[in-house]
């Protein structure tokens, strides 16, 4: 066998050349010049990314919540039924304040021609259009957070870039009660009507003082205490024309309804909302249009199944009906406003002064009737449905 004569080297270190320790010593000083910049860029990367603010504020559908403070005294909660369709304006608004204190609930029916003004926080001018029609941010990149027109100038100049968001419903929906009326909401419940038909169904129907005779489909009922099934429900609280006039008759008989559905939720077990209505439409092809989870929604129930019927006030936001350019509104009167927030839905912050009402008045005046009512005035026991109620 032929003898290998390759150069064994295996054990022996070559030692660098004085060139090559200073080739070294560059590259390393290098390397570390190179980690500095990289550390120093993230970092600033990170600060203009979340322009050093508190997580919420860069949310674009971000809203004023009740003060951490307060939270375990009072909530408030937009609910509202949408139109018949998504983009539909909707068929009732209102605003719930829970003094979870003094076991209250207040009730802020809002028309939905109520006039919102010339502002960039709505395309639309009338509080009923705006959940489907909601206007896009304009948004600063470097704060990460919602700006108006007349700051976009500034943002720029100062290099920040400004883009736009897509408008988000709820948002602009809150927006009205945060700015027009220096409330804060802590979560929203919007119902579609397939899904308010499905629920009422699901609780055995609803029982309604009927004032007067009606038609529901094609059942004659006479007046007096009625079971209403959800389609017969939804056509009582949406029937009847679209002036500002109707809306306001239209508001005292969604109060009648929708107490009743209260009555309904607060009267059955958790078991019952789980498993047998409330669940149940969550999880089907229409649920509430909410961000809260379906246990809190629990848990919001069972807190107002203390709450009796003569500590539940509903009253109209003030105002009156106007025109203004051939258009017909609903004027919110700023002064009856303010007393009538201080009064019922600020029961814990700051007084609220003219200062933090952003209302655009058509026409001012003296007060308007709010139709102010306790529901133990209107409350009927609810039942089950009563086929012999129904005039064929």
């Amino acid at each position: 066998m032929a003898k290998d004569k390759r150069r064994k080297t295996a054990g022996k270190t070559r030692r660098p050349t004085p060139r090559g320790k200073r080739l070294i010593w560059f590259t390393v000083a290098v390397c570390c010049v190179l980690l500095v910049i990289f550390g120093i860029v993230l970092v600033n990367a990170v600060k203009n990314s979340a322009g050093q603010k508190d997580a919420s504020e860069s949310d674009v559908n971000a809203y004023d919540t009740t003060p951490v403070s307060l939270q375990k005294k009072v909530a408030y909660y937009v609910v509202g039924l949408l139109g018949e369709e998504e983009t539909s304006p909707t068929s009732a608004l209102f605003l719930l304040c829970h003094d979870k204190k003094q076991k209250i609930l207040n009730v802020l029916e809002v028309p939905q021609a109520t006039y919102l003004g010339d502002s960039d926080l709505w395309i639309e001018k009338k509080a009923g259009n705006v959940w489907g029609n909601p206007a896009p941010l304009d948004w600063c990149d470097f704060e990460g957070k919602r700006i108006y027109k007349a700051q976009i100038a500034e943002c720029e100049e100062q290099g920040h870039t400004v883009s736009q968001k897509i408008g988000s419903a709820s948002y602009n929906l809150i927006s009205i009660f945060n700015e027009q009326y220096a409330l804060p909401v802590d979560g929203y419940f919007m119902i579609p009507q397939e899904a308010f038909i499905k629920l009422v169904d699901l609780l055995g129907g609803l029982d309604v003082h009927l004032e007067s005779a009606v038609t529901l489909g094609e059942i004659k009922f006479s007046a007096g205490v009625k079971t209403l099934d959800g389609a017969g429900a939804l056509e009582y609280i949406t029937m009847g024309g679209n002036t500002v006039d109707a809306d306001l008759k239209r508001i005292q008989r969604q109060r009648r309804v929708f107490f009743a559905l209260f009555q309904r939720l607060c009267a059955q077990s958790e078991e019952q909302l789980t498993k047998d209505s409330l669940l149940p439409v969550m999880k089907g092809s229409t649920p509430l249009r909410t961000r809260t989870s379906n246990d809190d929604m629990l848990a919001i129930i069972n807190a107002w199944k203390d709450i009796s019927a003569d500590n539940v006030t509903a009253m109209i936001l003030p105002g009156q009906a106007a025109t203004l350019e051939g258009v017909s509104y609903y004027s919110v009167h700023r002064q009856q406003l303010i007393e009538v927030l201080n009064t019922y839905f600020n029961p814990y912050g700051e007084e609220i002064t003219e200062a933090h009402v952003q209302i655009a008045e058509i026409s001012s005046g003296g007060n308007s009737d709010t139709k102010l009512q306790t529901m133990d005035q209107i409350a009927v026991e609810q039942g089950g449905i009563a086929e012999d109620d129904k005039d064929k």
